[in-house]
């Protein structure tokens, strides 16, 4: 089996970091939108890249109106914008929803389609879109270093994601001192998200392969250690930057060094609740979780006991996972999140449709996600 690996971004990791924006940008564009929230700019974040992009040269422009999960219309409303004023370089700073925004203002800038059309494969770039440079200020999507993008589509509730070669960011810069003034509760969520991207593929590999499992145990490791002194030290640097590398790593190839990809259908399935009830991926997750490994362990036992060995060093990787949700607050359930059990059947139908499961090592068919979600309410 050939494998390809291919990662064409710049990092610059580490505290301060950030200040090395201006110098990146300058070879990138003249002219930069900066895709972002209204609390990077009360935190004094924003302030920072606009004062070094300025120094050299570089007229700025600032889209700061997102949704936690990304809408389409948001987006194609900014990417109207950034082809009216010309951008050459769109900047995303925050949490997956400005990065993977930052990607799609990118794209639909590049001609007259809705960034929808882009997703559901009826558009493509038309010449070279802006340059995109990604700077992270919550550990968890890892979307800096990969070329995703997922955003909803509110009146259909459909949350759809496409991967575009055009959409690898020029440069990252992973600061871990911007993450340092998020809340528990988003930090938290970001750490199950990052440990799910892994955790996913380490339970359902296509095939497993030593140095693959090796990579991902020491991600996973760090993550299910660390986050919980995160959590209790908020303002700690050196563990805030142990997470933010283990994010950025767990969503990036670099995971798939040793050569198997893994499945990720419980993503597919929290995508469908999310678009429908515009709730937090993390806590989506976090209540997911569980019970699609339930439904799964008894034709991946040997996956899972490797599970709570390796990154828990427990026996029960389930409830090493249900534990360890519970020590970082996110031990949730759909119910908890506003979600209704009659609709267990129409979000299946919805998760089949928006989702590729054929990679799963057994079938995935609406009976089997319904119960998922029953099971997770």
């Amino acid at each position: 089996m050939i494998q390809q690996f291919y990662i064409p971004v710049k990092v610059l990791f580490g505290p301060g970091s950030v200040e090395q924006v201006g110098q990146e940008a300058k070879s990138l564009g003249s002219r930069a939108m900066i895709v972002t929230y209204p609390d990077i700019r009360r935190l004094g974040f924003l302030d920072i890249v606009l004062k070094d992009l300025e120094s050299q040269g570089i007229d700025t422009e600032v889209f700061e109106e997102l949704e936690p999960n990304p809408r389409t219309t948001t987006v194609d409303r900014a990417a109207g914008i950034a082809r009216e004023k010309k951008i050459d370089l769109v900047i995303g700073m925050g949490g997956g929803s400005a990065m993977d925004a930052a990607k799609g203002i990118a794209l639909a800038s590049s001609g007259e389609a809705p960034i929808w059309d882009y997703l559901l494969g009826k558009a493509q770039a038309k010449g070279t879109i802006p340059n995109l440079i990604q700077i992270p200020t919550l550990a968890g999507t890892g979307s800096e270093l990969n070329p995703i993008c997922v955003f909803t589509h509110w009146e259909s509730h459909e949350k759809r994601f496409t991967f575009d070669p055009n959409l690898w960011a020029k440069t990252a810069i992973i600061d871990p001192a911007l993450t340092v003034t998020l809340p528990e509760k988003l930090t938290a969520g970001g750490g199950v998200d990052a440990l799910s991207h892994i955790m996913e593929c380490y339970l359902m590999p296509e095939n497993p392969l030593p140095m693959n499992d090796a990579i991902r145990e020491a991600v996973m490791k760090v993550i299910v250690q660390v986050l919980p002194e995160v959590l209790s030290n908020l303002d700690d640097v050196d563990s805030r930057s142990q997470i933010s590398w283990a994010s950025t790593i767990a969503s990036s190839d670099l995971s798939r060094l040793g050569g198997s990809a893994g499945s990720m259908t419980c993503h597919g399935i929290e995508h469908a609740i999310s678009g429908y009830y515009d709730v937090n991926h993390g806590a989506g997750l976090s209540a997911l979780l569980p019970a699609w490994m339930k439904q799964f362990e008894p034709v991946r036992k040997e996956r899972f006991e490797l599970l709570g060995k390796n990154a828990f060093g427990k026996t029960d990787g389930i409830a090493a996972f249900e534990d360890w949700l519970e020590k970082v607050g996110m031990k949730l359930r759909l119910r908890d999140l506003g979600c209704e059990l009659e609709k267990a059947d129409e979000i299946a139908g919805i998760a089949l449709k928006l989702w590729d499961y054929t990679p799963h090592p057994t079938e995935m068919n609406a009976e089997i996600i319904a119960q998922i979600y029953r099971d997770a309410f």
